[in-house]
């Protein structure tokens, strides 16, 4: 199933690799867009997008699901 984010607080390639890389861990086909401030990702039904959120806000950045 397709998820999708809007992530503010993005401002380098730094940042879009360092929320990548989370949701790599939570998903695949990752996809992280800097100058669009989204995210989308491929993950089950299983995946907590709360728990996804809150992890992204621990790096500094807002996030929700679109």
């Amino acid at each position: 199933m397709e998820k999708n984010l809007s992530v503010e607080g993005m401002s380098c390639r730094h940042c879009v690799n360092r929320v990548k890389k989370y949701l790599e861990t939570v998903g695949t086909d990752v996809h992280v867009d800097l100058e669009e401030k989204k995210a989308k990702f491929n993950a089950g039904s299983d995946v907590n997008m709360e728990t996804v959120i809150k992890e992204i806000a621990g790096f500094g950045f807002t996030a929700k699901e679109v």
